[in-house]
Protein backbone atom coordinates (compact mmCIF):
# COMPACT_ATOMS: atom_id res chain seq x y z
CA UNK A 1 0.00 0.00 0.00
CA UNK A 2 3.30 2.57 1.11
CA UNK A 3 4.34 1.87 -2.38
CA UNK A 4 1.50 2.64 -4.34
CA UNK A 5 0.85 5.78 -2.03
CA UNK A 6 4.70 6.91 -2.95
CA UNK A 7 3.75 6.18 -7.15
CA UNK A 8 1.10 8.43 -6.51
CA UNK A 9 3.12 10.93 -5.31
CA UNK A 10 5.66 10.69 -7.61
CA UNK A 11 3.34 10.59 -10.26
CA UNK A 12 1.53 13.91 -8.87
CA UNK A 13 5.10 15.88 -8.93
CA UNK A 14 5.61 14.84 -12.04
CA UNK A 15 2.18 16.47 -13.44
CA UNK A 16 2.76 19.62 -11.40
CA UNK A 17 6.22 20.00 -12.97
CA UNK A 18 4.98 19.53 -16.64
CA UNK A 19 2.32 22.26 -15.69
CA UNK A 20 4.90 24.51 -13.99
CA UNK A 21 7.26 24.02 -17.02
CA UNK A 22 4.49 25.37 -19.41
CA UNK A 23 3.94 27.96 -17.44
CA UNK A 24 6.53 29.26 -17.25
CA UNK A 25 7.55 29.05 -21.29
CA UNK A 26 4.12 30.89 -21.52
CA UNK A 27 3.32 34.60 -21.27
CA UNK A 28 4.49 36.50 -18.17
CA UNK A 29 2.64 35.09 -14.79
CA UNK A 30 -0.10 37.24 -12.62
CA UNK A 31 0.88 37.45 -8.62
CA UNK A 32 -1.85 34.92 -8.32
CA UNK A 33 -0.45 32.18 -10.41
CA UNK A 34 3.24 32.35 -9.50
CA UNK A 35 1.78 31.97 -5.94
CA UNK A 36 -0.72 29.19 -6.74
CA UNK A 37 2.49 27.31 -8.61
CA UNK A 38 5.10 27.65 -5.96
CA UNK A 39 2.69 26.17 -3.05
CA UNK A 40 2.13 23.35 -5.43
CA UNK A 41 5.64 22.62 -6.37
CA UNK A 42 6.37 23.23 -2.39
CA UNK A 43 3.65 20.48 -1.93
CA UNK A 44 5.19 17.84 -4.05
CA UNK A 45 8.75 18.61 -2.92
CA UNK A 46 7.95 18.08 0.30
CA UNK A 47 5.93 14.76 -0.75
CA UNK A 48 9.14 13.75 -2.86
CA UNK A 49 11.32 14.25 0.37
CA UNK A 50 8.68 12.19 2.63
CA UNK A 51 9.26 9.76 0.11
CA UNK A 52 12.71 9.75 0.26
CA UNK A 53 12.85 9.64 4.26
CA UNK A 54 10.73 6.80 3.95
CA UNK A 55 12.07 4.66 1.77
CA UNK A 56 15.59 5.58 3.63
CA UNK A 57 14.05 4.07 6.56
CA UNK A 58 12.41 0.74 5.28
CA UNK A 59 16.09 0.55 3.79
CA UNK A 60 17.38 0.37 7.03
CA UNK A 61 14.96 -1.41 8.76
CA UNK A 62 15.92 -4.13 5.76
CA UNK A 63 19.93 -3.94 6.74
CA UNK A 64 20.40 -2.09 3.55
CA UNK A 65 22.56 0.33 4.84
Amino acid sequence: MSDAIENDMIESGAVVLGLVRAMLAGSQLTADESRYMLCRTAECLRDALNVAELRGERLKAAGCD
